[in-house]
């Protein structure tokens, strides 16, 4: 039986267009099984001076010989700390439909990866606006007898689209509304859209 799921997961790992993998450092303590006597506890010092690319100047030693007692206390043996990598598989655990989205999304991302070479191959070039919609309003929401010229969303979007202008992308953000004392007795804050548009500039 075909296992969907890997098949989306190794299409994913290939295209490379998100982090599938976290990386973190850890700190554990390794039983050595050597008796915490000073000698092997000087031995393991320098072995851990070593291994950092310390000097084993008297100090270092010290330092060394004293973090590893740390690491040893209410034990026998001599334990040291030590750091390792750990690679955690971000869609290890993931739902089959989650992992659809992030597929979709892959594939999308490789869509304009590759249309964008195509228009540096092409010699293309483009202009764009930006539009900042304070509300947005359908076209039967245009209020009756108001002699405050109305311009819907979709009136908008057939302007640009007039023009040759096409959307690729929009988001949202917060602009304080000095001119406006709310009840609380502070200024508030004015959400709006902003649109920006693209077309080709012809030769």
């Amino acid at each position: 039986m075909v296992d969907v799921n890997q098949i989306m997961y190794n299409m994913i790992k290939k295209s490379n267009s998100i982090e599938t993998s976290s990386v973190n450092e850890i700190e554990e303590i390794v039983d050595t099984g050597l008796d915490k006597t000073d000698e092997n506890v000087q031995k393991m010092a320098a072995e851990y001076l070593d291994e950092k690319g310390y000097s084993r100047s008297p100090q270092n030693l010290d330092q060394a010989k004293q973090h590893i007692l740390e690491s040893s206390a209410g034990s026998e043996t001599v334990r040291v700390r030590k750091r390792r990598t750990m690679v955690e598989d971000l869609l290890e655990d993931m739902e089959e439909e989650d992992m659809s989205k992030i597929m979709q999304s892959c594939l999308l991302d490789n869509l304009i990866r590759i249309n964008s070479k195509l228009d540096v191959l092409s010699g293309k070039r483009y202009e764009y606006a930006v539009e900042i919609v304070d509300e947005i309003a359908l076209d039967g929401e245009k209020p009756s007898g108001s002699l405050i010229e109305f311009v819907s969303f979709q009136g908008l979007l057939n302007k640009y689209a007039a023009a040759g202008y096409r959307v690729v992308g929009f988001t949202d953000r917060e602009v304080g509304n000095h001119n406006k004392l709310m009840m609380s007795g502070f200024t508030g804050t004015q959400k709006q859209t902003v649109i920006i548009f693209e077309r080709e500039v012809k030769n």
